[in-house]
């Protein structure tokens, strides 16, 4: 009842104040330029339709710019000055990192840094895709009932045997036994964390920040108390919502043409796996889709609570 209460306070809030949402995009320094100039023209390309205040976290910066990137080329770690300039004319906050962390340590600290009631997370290689993207994701939030959205979801599951090529086998064998102890069987419902929105509370309550190493952010996003099945605990729903405005339950998640699905046609947010997806090989896309899907589009098998029928 608690959480229930206060997403209808957050949802009531003034949609004119940029103080009540949070969006908070990921600058992982090592990468370079590239990545922050492909967001910040996306960004400015499409109006988010509703107001907020955008938040840099700069993650893993160097004290000093390498040659190359004091060249102006680009090329080379991303330092805070070489990302103020590239922000130059963008509104925004900046959070710089003391130390380099992963994506969802650093998200549990700009959490923990910032007082939004609500927070869309985007990772580094996040695209917009589409006008109104931000206020596609508030709308879908704004349901008493939902506690997660994000621009794209999948049901795979590391426990499961993915074959792929011969080579990879013996690897494949020699972890299974500790993947189908951490993971759920597939289907396993899970909002990917590239782009996604959620209450601040609820958030913290999550301790992301604690993410030390790659399996702790591997559980977080898809193990058996990933931040999907949290906020299922909570009797809330995870929903993704395209670039049509339609919101999707779990059930309809295969069918929603965002990832690994169509052509991705209704991506709202694209991120660097959506867009190996598109350039990939039929026959590798068939692999990946089954993957994420099952061998046919498998939504009437489970329900909004990402349970099996």
């Amino acid at each position: 009842m608690e959480d229930l209460e206060a997403h209808a306070r957050a949802a009531a809030l003034n949609r004119s104040r940029p103080d009540a949402l949070g969006v908070v995009h990921l600058v992982w320094a090592p990468l370079g330029l590239g990545p922050v100039r492909s967001f910040l023209r996306s960004y400015h390309a499409h109006p988010p339709g509703i107001a907020h205040e955008l938040i840099i976290v700069l993650n893993g910066a160097p004290a000093e710019a390498s040659p190359n990137q004091a060249d102006g080329s680009g090329a080379g770690a991303l330092t805070r000055d070489g990302l103020a300039a590239e922000l130059a004319g963008t509104e925004h906050r900046l959070i710089e990192l003391e130390r380099p962390v992963l994506d969802l340590a650093a998200y549990g600290l700009a959490a923990r840094a910032l007082n939004h009631p609500r927070l869309c997370f985007l990772n580094s290689y996040s695209v917009i895709l589409a006008d109104g993207w931000l206020a596609n994701l508030t709308q879908a939030l704004d349901d008493r009932g939902t506690g997660l959205v994000g621009a794209t979801a999948s049901w795979e599951s590391q426990s499961q045997w993915t074959r792929g090529r011969a080579r990879y086998w013996p690897y494949q064998l020699a972890r299974l036994r500790s993947a189908r102890r951490d993971y759920p069987r597939f289907p396993n419902p899970h909002i990917r964390t590239t782009a996604f929105m959620i209450e601040r509370t609820i958030l913290l309550g999550m301790n992301l920040d604690a993410a030390h190493d790659k399996r702790d952010t591997y559980l977080l996003e898809s193990g058996r108390r990933s931040i999907t099945r949290q906020v299922l605990e909570r009797a809330l729903r995870a929903v993704v919502v395209g670039r049509n405005g339609r919101v999707y339950g779990v059930k309809d998640w295969a069918a929603s043409r965002t990832y690994r699905s169509g052509e991705q046609e209704n991506l709202l947010v694209a991120d660097r796996r959506t867009a190996d997806w598109l350039t990939a090989s039929p026959r590798l896309r068939r692999r990946l889709s089954r993957d994420a899907w099952g061998d046919y589009y498998l939504g009437a098998d489970a329900d909004d609570s990402g349970e099996c029928s």
